[in-house]
C-alpha cells in the first residue's frame, strides 16, 4: 500500500540541508530547518523556522532521502502544475515538504499503545530535508520564524 501523503497548509517550504531535532519528555520535539516563504523565493534567501510538537508520541529520525528510500511507494494529494501561482493565490505552498501521512501504519498499528482512550487526536507527520527526513507522531504543531 502506498503512503498517502497530504500537504500541510503552511507559508513556507522546506529547503533543508541541516535539520535539528530537539526531544524533551515535557517539551515534545522542536525541529529546526531551513525553509523559503513566497518572498524568499524571489530573492534566494533562506530562513530558519521552528515547527514544535508539544503531545509527541514518537519521533524517529532517519538520515536517507526520503524520495530515494521511498520511490514509488507514495503518493502526494493534490498535485499543482504551477506551484508558484497557487501559493501566491492561496497563501500557502501546495508541495511544503512537509506532510500528514493519512493511512499511516504507524498509527493503525500503535493507536493503542499511544492512545488507549483515543482522547490526543495524534497524527503521523513527515518533513523531509535534502539527505534526512523526521516523522513525528504527534497532536499538533506550531510554526515559529526565526
Amino acid at each position: 500500500m502506498k503512503m498517502q501523503l497530504t500537504p500541510e497548509k503552511v507559508g513556507f517550504r522546506i529547503s533543508a540541508t541541516d535539520l535539528e531535532a530537539v526531544y524533551t519528555e515535557s517539551s515534545g520535539v522542536k525541529l529546526r530547518l531551513d525553509a523559503q516563504r513566497i518572498d524568499d523565493v524571489r530573492s534566494e534567501v533562506y530562513r530558519e523556522v521552528e515547527l514544535t510538537f508539544l503531545v509527541v508520541a514518537e519521533l524517529r529520525c532517519i538520515t536517507l532521502n526520503f524520495f530515494d528510500n521511498h520511490y514509488d511507494s507514495f503518493e502526494i494529494k493534490g498535485g499543482i502544475n504551477n506551484e508558484m501561482a497557487f501559493w501566491e493565490e492561496n497563501g500557502y505552498h501546495p508541495n511544503p515538504q512537509f506532510y500528514q501521512v493519512v493511512n499511516s501504519d504507524i498509527l493503525e498499528n500503535k493507536s493503542k499503545l499511544f492512545d488507549p482512550n483515543d482522547r490526543l487526536g495524534l497524527k503521523h507527520y513527515l518533513i523531509i530535508g535534502y539527505d534526512s527526513y523526521v516523522e513525528v507522531i504527534a497532536s499538533s504543531y506550531d510554526v515559529r520564524y526565526l
